[in-house]
């Protein structure tokens, strides 16, 4: 499946050098199936923006035989960025008054970093229930991750987040419970996925919200849920989208902040 470079993202041509199909937007081809815009708020902080585009993009690119994609990044105004993260965002993002006016057929929200235990308090919180709220109405299929699920779950469905005794990360055996689920149905019934939180929404509170849980693991809990319509609004509390040493960076910087006090 190509993705269509409409920009001068360098993402674009990370992604090439890896061996994905990214076509020019002169080289797109004529099909009768319309292609694809996909949207990325991405609210990363800067160490990670432009690896977590990398890591969407990716799987986006490797998840159609079919259909041309063009993937859409934008973040919120609200979040601090240093003088090179925005400059990178002002070059190559789109703003969500742009967004807002030329339509999304879906829409992925990344994880953020945060530093009040109450999401509500958060610079990002009016402005992230804004994009959301416009994304239900407008855009067919919204994926939350991590900490976007949390938020979700917290001002879509009264659902808080419970802190976990200790940061739970490292990567965790998975089963698929809902094995009928199109999501799902061509994926093993058993497979990891890393996990990287300090915090949990438990199997308990999605079921009470009214979601359908299609993915859970013993040990890290919920990783993968559905709207009760089964395709509006997916949750991830995992990390699908990680490279193999992006937990491993985390990791050193967790400890640089401990040994900084």
């Amino acid at each position: 499946m190509p993705i269509v470079a409409h920009n001068e993202l360098p993402t674009f041509e990370r992604l090439r050098q890896e061996g994905q199909t990214i076509l020019e937007p002169g080289r797109a081809l004529h099909q009768t199936i319309r292609e694809l815009h996909i949207g990325v708020l991405n609210m990363m902080p800067d160490a990670a923006l432009a690896a977590t585009e990398r890591q969407f993009f990716r799987l986006v690119g490797e998840s159609n035989p079919i259909a041309q994609f063009y993937l859409h990044p934008f973040t919120l105004q609200q979040l601090p960025r240093g003088a090179q993260a925005q400059t990178h965002i002002e070059q190559y993002y789109d703003s969500f008054e742009k967004i807002r006016t030329s339509g999304l057929d879906a829409l992925i929200i990344t994880g953020a970093n945060v530093s009040h235990p109450d999401l509500s308090q958060e610079t990002f919180w009016e402005p992230l229930r804004e994009v959301f709220n416009w994304a239900q109405q407008n855009v067919t299929s919204v994926l939350c991750s991590c900490l976007a699920t949390h938020a979700a779950m917290q001002f879509q469905h009264g659902q808080r987040r419970s802190a976990l005794p200790a940061k739970r990360w490292g990567v965790f055996p998975h089963r698929v419970i809902h094995t009928g689920h199109p999501l799902v149905t061509d994926v093993n019934t058993r497979f990891d996925v890393p996990h990287s939180r300090f915090n949990d929404i438990s199997a308990a509170q999605f079921r009470q919200a009214g979601l359908h849980i299609l993915v859970e693991s013993a040990a890290a809990g919920v990783h993968l849920a559905v709207s009760e319509d089964g395709f509006r609004v997916v949750y991830f509390q995992g990390h699908p989208e990680y490279d193999t040493v992006s937990l491993m960076k985390e990791y050193k910087r967790e400890v640089q902040r401990f040994a900084a006090g």
